[in-house]
């Protein structure tokens, strides 16, 4: 018996795979797909994801892949009313990465195909789940071609038409809106000058155009609403440039890649169901304004990984997978309803709209700040234990900050002590008192001492360090634990 079965090699899928085998566990991926996708769909990697991804190796790649401008051109109709050039954010000790990063999802799934290849593991492309069975003991997964795989979990990232969502028969709760369609391409357009960045256009009887340069290639990414009667091929598109824009001297050309997608705004209740749990698009959809849908799939991977690891090693009661379902579903809830206003807030009602020069553009620059700092917290998570009144700037539950530090003489950032299946204890001026293979664990002194030195006093202000002062930050980067001593360490891994 293996110890899980991925079904599904996007983002999603590729994340876990990747962090289940670096954990060593025995894994192995499917997708039905005789070959990797080439659309670009998910196109934005937000910050926290970037910090996920660090830990996984592949950070440094996704930078020099993609672009971390967010340039922005938008035109109510033919009329261009701004730019909107907000200049990429300079690192702070806090937060090693500061930026969205425009990437296609082709390249995004290339790049963790590849570490994933690192680590020994492959995606087997061309293998379709057909049925599966669960017990107490595992699930037994029947492949197109015959083959049954026995694993002792089964992890849905199949997408959002999820068999294994479909045969757990799990509502989908939510609405499609049939007639609000759009097409979205990957191909190339003569006319647009690259270094404008995104152009948008909406027109006035409501009807949208984005066109946006993928990185380091000659081609565009073509997001256009349809209209009723529209085909959803390279016409479509042709006939969009013409109308929406105004332009006659846009021309497309040799599509890559086209999809048509229609207005969903779904999600399960249950993330688990025994052996079995959903990750990504199986678990929930909605549309791809706020850029959410890459970046919650991988979290929700990342958030999954070492809880299933510590459960398959022994370390970890099967309990502790339940809290991945406490802990991502309210995220869901939030993201499918900011999906939505950021969906509705795109064209501007009629009445409003001789007003949209002077407001619209502080608007759009307010949600590209807000993106940046998109970072889901835990705060009432099940894992969370705020047990300090001493005031900081960070609680339990949330991202663990990044901080310049030096450890044995070697300058380093907290972020690289954090990489890895472990759990790490912080504790300010005292030793922990600590022997668990789980967790390491470091004294925080000031310079001159002996310790994980806060070479620039970050640390203590971030967490409010005094003498005793206790942070235990989870595998996946979060603050699991504060508390004004050591003492309760024990207890809080004991719990699970």
């Amino acid at each position: 018996m293996m110890d899980v079965l991925i079904v599904g090699a996007g983002p999603t899928g590729l994340t876990l795979a990747c962090d289940l085998t670096r954990r060593g566990v025995d894994c192995r991926i499917i997708e039905q797909a005789a070959t990797p996708a080439a659309g670009s769909r998910g196109f934005t990697l937000k910050p926290r994801t970037l910090e996920a991804l660090d830990d996984l190796g592949v950070a440094d790649r996704i930078l020099a892949a993609g672009d971390t401008r967010g340039w922005l051109r938008f035109h109510l109709g033919a009329d261009h009313l701004f730019d909107l050039r907000l200049p990429p954010a300079s690192a702070d000790p806090s937060r090693p990465y500061p930026n969205t990063v425009a990437l296609p999802q082709w390249r995004t799934e290339s790049i963790l195909r590849d570490r994933l290849a690192e680590l020994g593991g492959k995606v087997e492309f061309g293998r379709r789940l057909t049925a599966f069975d669960a017990d107490d003991a595992g699930v037994t997964a029947t492949l197109e071609d015959g083959e049954r795989v026995r694993a002792r979990y089964l992890v849905a990232a199949d997408g959002g038409r999820s068999l294994v969502r479909h045969t757990l028969g799990l509502p989908f709760s939510g609405s499609t809106t049939e007639d609000m369609r759009a097409l979205i391409a990957d191909l190339r357009i003569e006319g647009l000058d690259r270094a404008d960045g995104t152009h948008l256009w909406v027109t006035a009887d409501g009807h949208m155009l984005a066109a946006r340069p993928i990185p380091h290639a000659d081609t565009w990414q073509v997001v256009t609403s349809l209209e009723p009667g529209d085909e959803g091929d390279l016409d479509t598109v042709r006939h969009a440039l013409t109308t929406r824009t105004g332009r006659a001297d846009l021309q497309a050309s040799d599509p890559a890649w086209l999809s048509t997608w229609r207005y969903n705004l779904r999600m399960v209740e249950r993330y688990r169901v025994g052996r079995v749990l959903l990750a990504g698009d199986a678990a929930h959809v909605h549309s791809p304004f706020g850029g959410h849908g890459m970046n919650t799939g991988i979290q929700d991977a990342y958030n999954l990984g070492w809880k299933l690891a510590l459960v398959i090693q022994g370390a970890a009661r099967a309990e502790l997978l339940d809290t991945y379902e406490a802990e991502r579903l309210p995220v869901a809830r939030e993201i499918l309803a900011d999906s939505d206003r950021r969906m509705k807030g795109v064209v501007p009602p009629r009445v409003v709209r001789p007003l949209v020069r002077l407001i619209l553009k502080s608007v759009m620059a307010r949600q590209q700040r807000r993106t940046r700092n998109d970072h889901p917290v835990y705060r009432t998570g099940p894992l969370t234990r705020h047990l300090t009144g001493r005031r900081s700037r960070i609680r339990a539950g949330d991202v663990a900050p990044d901080a310049p530090v030096m450890l044995d003489g070697r300058e380093h950032r907290l972020s690289e002590l954090l990489r890895g299946p472990h759990f790490t204890a912080l504790t300010f001026g005292v030793a922990p008192g600590l022997a668990d293979p789980r967790v390491r664990a470091h004294t925080v002194v000031h310079p001159g001492r002996a310790g994980l030195v806060d070479t620039t006093g970050h640390l203590h202000r971030m967490y409010g360090g005094r003498t005793g002062t206790t942070v235990l930050i989870r595998p996946d980067g979060y603050i699991g634990l504060m508390a004004d001593t050591p003492d309760v360490l024990p207890g809080y891994l004991k719990q699970f």
